[in-house]
């Protein structure tokens, strides 16, 4: 061949070479370009969901808390509301970081409105104050998790996931005409071109295809968790992980409704099973004397004592009925002020007798002006009876027990501390002694300081159990005091001289 010959054959395949060359280097570039703002994108959106799906369940748990608290009415529940509000601001904050588009943000503005007006107006509501007070504010609230903050964020987590999903299909949409070309451009180029555009498909194509694993990786682990009666599709990865998401997240709704109704029943199994225990005892007394009545080999006839046992045990279990009502059912204090000593003193002298049995002295320490208060005087009775019953029960064989009523910060609060010189509580046990159906007693049915618990705190104040002075048990009662009122001393004065 002319040597001329081969330059001007060579010459344009050169140039053909270098141009395909330079095109796929060029298409290489400006697709590794694409596939890096596709990657962007994606780690974006993904950053998006998962902050959203977070954000979403820190507040379903703040419902489920305040809804637990509306049933209930223990404030235990609202303990996790500090931690669950910094938890769900953290997850804000990073969902606020990455929305970069105007309705990102805007949705992401209306959640944060949302979230300061929920836990402002649970902090302005505050947990020390009275529980009907307390669960009228949380009632008013119920609504606002779901509509300012749930719905935005949904929305924000769907925005989000559409341009995951979009993406996923550019970038298989992108996979595919990439492989077209490189083929025909390989095909018509030079070696050199074949081979360089082969090298630059395939890493992309790797960079593509371990995207592609990872989504259905992420996917095929969440349907570990929650099985999809939906077959996993063969080409939409992100359609697949969205899917996955929205099972795992309907079945955490189904986990967490399933929670709140197992708690209601196992809270009626205990009432129904402290019923039954209380009711078997006095029945089966009942039961025998009927059936010792009934048989006819019986020599001595129907008595008196029997009829007294058949009235004290029918008194016994109008007593359980009754206590257990007072539980279910607190009636609303009809309040009035009056001077609590005459109260206590009344009080303590109808079980005078009973502590004198038990060689159990009864010491009152009240200050010589009166304490006055705004309350109940039927529901502060039952208070102080109940208080002092079970400072007789905790000293059988004799002791003493102190009352004690005072005014250390005048015109702030009246402070009444019921004193035994008994066992004491056991040890862990604190608050959860107002819990109930706890007891310390093989016999109580624990709803006496219960009871007690819900009248206090149906009256603004607060009680607490502590160790006594010499080893037994002390019950603090801190109720707040009214404003002195002129007008009113002399009515205050009449009722302290007639009584109740």
């Amino acid at each position: 061949m002319d040597r001329r010959i081969a330059p001007r054959l060579l010459l344009p395949i050169t140039v053909v070479s270098v141009l395909l060359l330079a095109t796929a280097v060029g298409a290489a570039w400006y697709i590794r370009g694409i596939q890096q703002s596709l990657a962007a994108s994606l780690t974006e959106n993904v950053v998006s969901v998962v902050a959203a799906q977070e954000l979403e369940g820190h507040i379903r748990e703040v419902d489920a808390a305040l809804d637990r608290f509306l049933i209930t009415g223990d404030r235990a529940h609202l303990e996790a509301i500090p931690r669950l509000q910094r938890e769900t601001a953290d997850a804000l904050r990073t969902a606020e970081e990455w929305a970069l588009t105007d309705q990102e943000q805007a949705l992401m503005r209306r959640v944060r409105l949302g979230h300061d007006r929920l836990f402002g107006e649970l902090s302005r509501a505050g947990r020390d104050g009275p529980a009907d007070q307390l669960r009228g504010r949380i009632a008013q609230l119920a609504e606002l998790p779901e509509r300012e903050i749930l719905e935005p964020a949904r929305e924000y987590r769907r925005v989000n996931e559409e341009v995951l999903t979009e993406t996923s299909r550019e970038t298989a949409r992108l996979a595919d005409s990439l492989t077209v070309g490189l083929v025909v451009l390989g095909l018509c180029g030079a070696a050199g071109g074949l081979l360089g555009g082969w090298a630059v498909t395939t890493g992309i194509r790797r960079s593509i295809e371990q995207t592609d694993d990872r989504l259905r990786h992420t996917a095929a682990r969440l349907e570990a968790v929650v099985p999809s009666p939906v077959a996993p599709p063969a080409e939409d990865a992100a359609e697949w992980v969205d899917k996955s998401v929205s099972a795992v997240l309907e079945r955490l709704e189904q986990t967490e409704r399933n929670a709140l109704r197992a708690e209601q029943l196992a809270w009626v199994g205990q009432m129904a099973a402290g019923i039954a225990h209380e009711v078997r005892n006095p029945l089966a007394a009942i039961k025998i004397i009927v059936q010792t009545a009934a048989d006819p080999l019986r020599r001595a006839p129907f008595g008196s004592r029997d009829l007294t046992v058949l009235e004290q045990e029918i008194t016994r279990l109008e007593q359980i009925v009754s206590g257990f009502l007072d539980f279910a059912r607190p009636p609303q204090p009809d309040k009035q002020r009056f001077d609590v000593r005459v109260l206590l003193e009344q009080t303590v002298d109808t079980i005078r007798a009973r502590a004198n049995l038990q060689r159990v002295t009864l010491e009152i320490d009240a200050p010589p002006e009166a304490v006055c208060v705004c309350a109940d005087p039927n529901q502060l009775r039952q208070l102080v009876y109940n208080l002092l019953y079970n400072a007789l029960d905790a000293q059988p064989k004799g002791g003493q027990v102190r009352v004690a009523v005072a005014t250390p910060d005048p015109g702030s609060e009246v402070v009444l501390r019921i004193e035994d010189e008994g066992n004491g509580l056991p040890a862990g046990l604190g608050d959860r002694i107002f819990e109930p159906f706890v007891s310390t007693k093989a016999a109580g049915m624990g709803l006496g300081l219960s009871i007690c618990r819900r009248i206090v705190e149906s009256h603004g104040g607060t009680i607490q159990a502590s160790g006594g002075t010499n080893g037994g048990t002390a019950f603090t009662v801190r109720l707040p005091q009214p404003v002195p009122n002129p007008q009113t001393a002399e009515a205050i004065a009449d009722r302290s001289n007639e009584g109740w």
